[in-house]
């Protein structure tokens, strides 16, 4: 998940900019449920920003002039594998709970959102594979998935408006096109030796840790400016589904 993040932020910063100043306008009762979903989307957000630091220190704390690159970013993923495949599970897990949350809000937002997750061949299932081991020992070599770096917001602005005139044509199910995602990945091969592409790597890392950041600040503050500290921390609602 953590080669997704520029995608998962830009999405994240597209949901805190449709529903501003919306949510406030909902009942006291669709506002919990919609707190609820935006909350754990928060902790998602946090769960991926605590797997990226540690493989950023681990780096760090082992990076000098006399030891190569290589082995130092393949031992800091090796060593966080199964932190990232937590986090990347979180949000599998919130897929139900955010569309029931969105669709409170704005169902073509839901729809919009939920076509990450459609199919044997979404987006985040193809995230919850995105490293791979292949060999073992010296020999062997990290699979990365790579999504494009950048997702335009005019891209997203018109998936949102196709499933917004769907829905008011009275279509009840509409699933807009999921923006290429899966079929726009590229491959990266990490291996022990190889300097240029661990150090290339942990560049790319970097920048989708800096929209990952913003956009995980965007949402505390929607969280902070739109709910109470009752809606936030004290709800009663086990079936936020309904």
């Amino acid at each position: 998940m953590i080669s997704g993040e520029v995608v998962v932020g830009k999405i994240c910063l597209f949901i805190c900019q449709k529903v501003a100043g919306v949510v406030v306008k909902l009942s006291f009762d669709k506002r919990k449920k919609a707190c609820r979903s935006l909350t754990k989307l928060y902790y998602c957000m946090q769960g991926l920003d605590d797997v990226t630091e540690s493989v950023f220190q681990h780096v760090q704390m082992n990076y000098s002039a006399q030891t190569d690159q290589a082995s130092i970013v393949m031992t800091a993923l090796s060593a966080h594998l199964h932190e990232i495949e937590l986090a990347t599970n979180m949000f599998v897990d919130l897929g139900s709970e955010l569309y029931r949350g969105l669709e409170i809000i704005d169902p073509a937002l839901a729809q919009c959102c939920d076509a990450l997750y459609a199919g044997k061949g979404g987006f985040l299932t193809q995230m919850s594979k995105a490293i791979v081991w292949e060999g073992s020992g010296r020999s062997g070599q990290l699979i990365i998935k790579m999504p494009r770096e950048t997702v335009d917001l005019t891209e997203l602005e018109n998936a949102y408006s196709k499933a917004k005139a769907a829905l008011q044509c009275g279509e009840l199910l509409y699933w807009p096109d999921t923006l290429g995602l899966e079929e726009d990945q590229k491959e990266v091969i990490l291996s022990w030796e190889d300097d240029v592409s661990a150090e290339n790597f942990i560049k790319k890392l970097a920048q989708h840790r800096e929209v990952l950041l913003d956009a995980k600040e965007k949402l505390r503050e929607l969280l902070k400016s739109s709910f109470s500290i009752e809606e936030v921390l004290f709800q009663t609602d086990t079936h936020p589904y309904r």
